[in-house]
């Protein structure tokens, strides 16, 4: 593997594992899978030359190394894990509260699409490539997923609170 793979790949990892948290719900569980899919790409005896395929290449070896744990355990449920400091409630910290509460009520599939497009920052098209499906699925699936996490959201009983200025 050349050097500039391993810089490739070490600025890759903060959202590989974003991205695998995104999937099965547990950060520690999500380094493993990391760690698997980083073994996987090692070993691998093509690897991709440009930027854009080789982030996508090592985005759908997550996946598939998630896939392959949430089949193997048979995990439906995701456990929602929030690391909130008590004292620090402030609008930000109760919407990352409110979208994670959300993306853990919602399917899984949802899950992934909002994972690739909305939090690690694909394209269409780089997220049709990742799941192997034409970019016309992803738009549809981008859309009824945001539509369901909205719902969910809308659904909690997590609000912001409003600050003595009034908004």
């Amino acid at each position: 593997m050349a050097p500039e793979t391993h810089s490739a790949l070490s600025a890759l990892l903060p959202r590989l594992v974003a991205f695998a948290r995104t999937l099965v719900g547990n950060t520690d569980t999500a380094r493993d899978l990391v760690q698997e899919a980083v073994t996987r790409a090692l070993g691998a005896p093509r690897v991709p030359d440009a930027a854009a395929a080789y982030r996508a290449w090592m985005f759908k070896i997550v996946r598939n190394a998630a896939l392959d744990e949430l089949r193997r355990k048979r995990i439906e449920a995701v456990d929602l894990e929030a690391s909130v400091d008590l004292w620090r409630f402030d609008n930000a910290c109760i919407a990352k509260i409110t979208v994670d509460q959300g993306l853990a009520t919602i399917a899984p599939a949802h899950r992934e699409i909002i994972a690739l497009i909305d939090i690690a920052g694909f394209s269409y098209a780089e997220a049709a490539e990742v799941l192997n499906v034409p970019i016309g699925t992803v738009m549809s699936r981008i859309t009824r997923a945001r539509m369901a996490l909205l719902a969910a959201i809308d659904a909690s009983s997590v609000r912001p609170m409003k600050s003595s200025h009034g908004y």
